[in-house]
């Protein structure tokens, strides 16, 4: 019996893991992210990821952000149907957090192109995620 409960545990556990990481692998790392922005506005960033699943989805985790797009910011990131969503939390206003978001494509650990926006400035712009590792 207790063979038994061990292997159902193990075989629960592997189903488990192997739905959690369907898409292929982990988005942990330091990516470069540059977004077509009017002049005025700081055109380049690195968003540092922790893959581990503690936000909602099993593509999910904290995150960092560096450079002109999101320096000295934290949020949370997410990929759900292989859409990575990046809120990153920049201040309040009148009392509402106000977030800058980066949204792109992902699948099997990999992220394509996609869209930066600021609310607060009206500012959205074409996004490029540069290779992994590469900030």
């Amino acid at each position: 019996m207790k063979t038994r409960l061990i292997s159902a545990a193990i075989l629960l556990f592997s189903v488990w893991a192997g739905t959690a990481m369907a898409d292929g692998g982990s988005y942990t790392g330091n990516w470069p992210v540059t977004a077509k922005l009017p002049p005025q506005f700081g055109n380049t960033g690195c968003l540092s990821l922790i893959d581990n699943g503690t936000v909602s989805s099993p593509h999910s985790g904290p995150v960092k952000g560096s450079g002109d797009l999101g320096g000295g910011l934290s949020g949370t990131f997410q990929v759900v149907n292989n859409l990575l969503v990046v809120n990153l939390q920049s201040g309040s206003d009148s009392g509402e957090v106000v977030y800058i978001s980066f949204i792109a494509r992902a699948r099997n650990g990999n992220i394509g192109n996609g869209v930066f926006n600021e609310p607060g400035y009206l500012a959205s712009a074409p996004l490029t995620f540069g290779k992994k590792g590469g900030c």
